[in-house]
């Protein structure tokens, strides 16, 4: 079996190596890194690498033309700043999305892989194929108890996020006291967190979802050590994830820091809305 991974930032593209490695032992694994963007630890858990510059989209369809892989994954973000900077943009890519007034990270990454797709005649499987282990479930995940005023909490957050994804802006919200606290546009999860406790202070209630009709080929929402460290500094309560749609990265490690630090890991589906209010 030979799969291509397009590697972007943080521990994912790594994650993702690693278990299809795991799955598959003589899998070859080719993948397409970025200067800054990507881990160099990656090397380790592939048989090949290219490594490009943000915004070389000539040189990334030459690369998937030249290992001729009909299956690739999109794994890892790339900052969406690089859409506004676009210091390393050539030709081709100013050509497919430079005229465009949709520049959301959603809808480029999408153009992008569509034009890869036909280009190439390639295929972008479901990033989360190999994943399964790794996702939110449903319920309490780690055993710690949730207090009143937390409960209150979360079922306001649940109402508040499931309109909130529906808008294709974000995938992050922080509750306190019945409030929204902060929500996330493109400074990502980590800053909009900390912009909840400058704002609130301590016991936020934290929401992570994945946004509606979320195209898990290239935009899976993650979570890794750094938020759970980052829940702790805040003093957080709680954090809720969408089940089945929301990867927890080294995940035995994150289960047992939160439950030191009694931060209750919670897997929730999105609240079912009523016709008034599809109606508005």
């Amino acid at each position: 079996m030979k799969i291509g991974i397009i590697a972007g930032n943080r521990f994912l593209p790594i994650v993702i190596a690693k278990r299809i490695k795991e799955q598959n032992p003589r899998s070859h694994l080719v993948a397409i890194c970025f200067r800054g963007e990507t881990s160099r630890g990656i090397n380790k858990f592939v048989d090949k690498s290219y490594w490009l510059n943000v915004g070389r989209l000539g040189e990334l369809r030459e690369a998937i033309r030249r290992e001729e892989l009909k299956e690739w994954i999109m794994a890892g973000q790339i900052n969406p700043l690089h859409i506004y900077r676009r210091q390393y943009w050539d030709e081709e890519l100013v050509f497919l999305i430079g005229t465009t007034n949709d520049f959301r990270p959603h809808s480029i990454f999408e153009r992008i892989i569509k034009y890869l797709e036909n280009e190439n005649n390639i295929e972008f499987l479901d990033s989360t194929i190999y994943l399964k282990r790794d996702l939110a479930q449903e319920g309490i995940m780690n055993n710690v108890a949730v207090d009143p005023s937390a409960l209150k909490d979360i079922g306001f957050g649940l109402t508040m996020i499931t309109r909130f994804v529906e808008l294709d802006i974000g995938q992050t919200l922080a509750v306190k006291g019945g409030s929204v606290v902060a929500l996330e546009s493109l400074e990502g999860t980590d800053r909009t967190i900390k912009r909840a406790y400058g704002l609130a202070g301590r016991g936020c209630t934290v929401l992570k979802f994945s946004k509606v009709n979320q195209d898990l080929r290239f935009d899976v929402p993650v979570v890794g050590i750094s938020t759970i460290k980052l829940l702790k500094n805040i003093y957080a309560k709680a954090l809720v994830l969408e089940a089945g749609k929301v990867i927890i990265l080294e995940k035995e490690r994150f289960m047992s820091l939160a439950k030191d630090w009694q931060i209750a890991i919670i897997g929730k589906s999105r609240v079912k809305q009523s016709s008034n209010q599809e109606q508005r």
